[in-house]
């Protein structure tokens, strides 16, 4: 097994199943309803539904940054602004977009690994593990969301 087949396995486990820290983000996924998605669990904290939002933003900017195509700043005051996607829509847009971006890193030139990401210091190994460290720790963000609602239902 190379790097891309390693780092695709993480992806895949972490996003899909056999994370082994935990319920996976389809897991996690599958036992919210739109109105829990949706409802902020306390003032200023963002929803399950805008941090998957968030997260399907950042898995198509991984899956399309090329070297004519650069990998855009992070800046937040734009990003958390989205118009909303609808719960339903963005769970499938969500679901095309982790398939879409396990494939590519499946199938990711080992060569190409260790060339510098457009607009970026790093190099696109960096960035495929981030990618896979990025969708863990708001993954971790949505299970704790999960966590307040269910703690508060009690």
């Amino acid at each position: 097994m190379n790097q891309t087949q390693r780092i695709a396995d993480s992806y895949r486990a972490a996003t899909l199943k056999a994370a082994w820290y935990g319920p996976s983000l389809a897991e996690l996924l599958a036992e919210i309803s739109p109105d829990l998605a949706t409802s902020p669990p306390a003032p200023g904290v963002h929803s399950i539904s805008e941090l998957l939002q968030h997260l399907l933003l950042w898995n198509e900017r991984v899956r399309t940054a090329s070297d004519s195509n650069p990998l855009p700043r992070w800046q937040p005051e734009k990003e958390w602004a989205e118009p909303p996607i609808p719960w339903n829509e963005l769970v499938t847009r969500w679901n095309q977009s982790r398939d879409l971006l396990e494939e590519k890193i499946r199938n990711f030139p080992i060569e190409d690994l260790a060339k510098q990401v457009a607009g970026r210091s790093y190099p696109y190994e960096t960035m495929l593990h981030g990618i896979v460290q990025h969708a863990i720790y708001h993954s971790g963000q949505i299970a704790m969301v999960l966590s307040m609602f269910r703690s508060r239902s009690r």
